[in-house]
């Protein structure tokens, strides 16, 4: 699933070798029967905000196997990134693959866990929206300097989707989420 509008930012801003990475990676973890979800900012290009993002996320079942696999053909196109076992690199386009723990928090002190993916497909899984925007104000919450992209993703995906009120996030950041969504409703 690649949202014409995503693709066609990738392209504008020179970023469309995020593409062929992407394909590249999810390929081979189908090949390797590993089910995977793309989250980050290429998910929220896919459910609507384009904004410039410069590497892939991906959650995977394990992290340490998922980079084994990607990058166990020498000549292939993933080389390891030393001293970042949850991090490859793509050597045609210098595209970096950040491969996330499904079932496990994103840090130490966030609430809301990846998902964990059980569909294996060569064709990119998109994260639902509903997660992601829950895993976004989960991370901005706990970091709110630090992370503050993630909020401002949140309030565009809001705006740009017309999505409601009673959107079904995680109940950690139903709050959160609500109090968005009035202070936008307040601007208008």
């Amino acid at each position: 699933m690649i949202n014409y509008g995503a693709a066609s930012l990738r392209e504008t801003t020179g970023t469309s070798g995020l593409d062929q990475t992407l394909r590249n990676a999810v390929s081979t973890l189908a090949e390797c029967d590993i089910p995977h979800f793309v989250v980050g900012g290429l998910a929220v290009q896919e459910h609507g905000y384009y904004r410039v993002t410069l590497d892939v996320d991906i959650v995977v079942p394990d992290v340490l196997d998922a980079a084994e696999m990607l990058t166990a053909d020498l000549a292939g196109p993933f080389a390891r990134v030393p001293g970042c076992e949850d991090t490859v690199k793509d050597r045609h386009n210098n595209v970096l693959v950040n491969l996330l723990p499904a079932g496990r928090v994103p840090r130490r002190d966030c609430q809301i866990p990846f998902p964990t993916p059980t569909e294996v497909s060569s064709s990119p899984v998109i994260i639902s929206l509903t997660d992601l925007i829950s895993l976004k104000l989960d991370s901005w919450s706990h970091s709110p300097t630090r992370r503050l992209k993630d909020k401002a993703d949140v309030v565009e995906l809001i705006a740009r989707g017309h999505l409601p009120r009673d959107l079904a996030v995680q109940p950690p950041v139903r709050q959160i989420y609500e109090e968005t969504w009035d202070a936008l409703q307040a601007e208008k």
